[in-house]
């Protein structure tokens, strides 16, 4: 394939999936990611403080920090957020939006799809579609599924609701065009590497994880100086954006900067690249990404 615009060897796709979690949120009964053990079943009041005041971080601290932290090193991130998030915090997603950032999304509430049959999928997926429309003015330029546990219906489904990449696609280092008929898809990563390495039991300091950064672009700029360019994906979840982790975020979005060779995009523009250099890219069609969903 080609380099990436002027000639760089590495994309680096900056991600901030910021969730509307499900009620069930610190009881015993969730399965949401939380830095708690879940609350013993015999609870008599089935609600663990501690895990839903951490996850109201995103709108009162986290967002507005990260979008400090963007404005700071002038690069544009790619958002996706659930069609609930939008509804309850619409002020806060207008300001995401009219500094730049492109929008994405998530399904309406931060549920896993394979959860749902296909109305429930496509009924969440519709919801936020509007969503957005109404608050934002748009739809969603992409998508990626919560916990990117897709279903054979998830990109059917994108298709037909107009998403232009989906980002579940951990199966590869660079973008596929997915094709159904005249209609275009990219399927891309999302990321290998997010600040979720430094929450609940994970057991890695952000320094850590600096480090792990480091290597990996270091790696994929290898690749790409020899004529086969990359991408790398970084997600950063404002829910956690507490300051010793943004802080080292900081530090390799200025290491970064120095290279020289890192093309910092959004989501949107690697699908523009991509579509607009079609030929330079793997393709599948709908029916064999379909095709890769064991059955029974």
């Amino acid at each position: 394939m080609r380099k990436w615009p002027d000639g760089k060897n590495v994309a680096l796709g900056l991600m901030v999936p910021w969730e509307r979690w499900p009620d069930d949120l610190g009881t015993s009964r969730s399965h949401q990611r939380s830095n708690k053990r879940p609350l013993p079943a015999e609870a008599r009041y089935d609600r663990d403080m501690s895990v839903i005041f951490d996850h109201l971080y995103a709108e009162r601290q986290g967002v507005k920090r990260l979008l400090n932290l963007f404005d700071a090193h002038g690069v544009d991130a790619t958002f996706v957020t659930n069609g609930i998030r939008v509804e309850e915090s619409p002020d806060l997603a207008r300001e995401v939006m009219s500094r730049g950032h492109d929008m994405g999304s998530e399904n309406y509430i931060h549920e896993y799809a394979v959860m749902y049959d296909e109305k429930g999928e496509r009924d969440s997926l519709q919801r936020t579609v509007d969503a957005f429309q109404t608050i934002l003015g748009q739809p969603p330029a992409g998508y990626i599924s919560p916990g990117h546990r897709m279903t054979p219906r998830t990109v059917p489904l994108g298709f037909d609701l107009g998403f232009r990449w989906n980002a579940d696609f951990q199966l590869d280092d660079l973008p596929i065009v997915i094709r159904d008929g005249d209609r275009r898809m990219v399927g891309m990563p999302y990321a290998h590497l997010s600040d979720y390495h430094t929450y609940s039991n994970a057991g890695r300091t952000p320094r850590q994880v600096l480090e792990m950064l480091r290597d990996e672009l270091r790696h994929l700029r290898r690749e790409g100086l020899r004529g086969d360019p990359k991408m790398m994906g970084l997600a950063i979840h404002p829910f956690i954006c507490r300051g010793f982790r943004v802080e080292i975020i900081h530090d390799f979005l200025a290491e970064v900067r120095e290279l020289g060779d890192v093309w910092v995009a959004t989501r949107s523009e690697i699908c523009d690249w991509t579509l607009d250099h079609e030929q330079d890219f793997e393709s599948m069609t709908l029916e064999q990404v379909v095709a890769l969903f064991p059955t029974g």
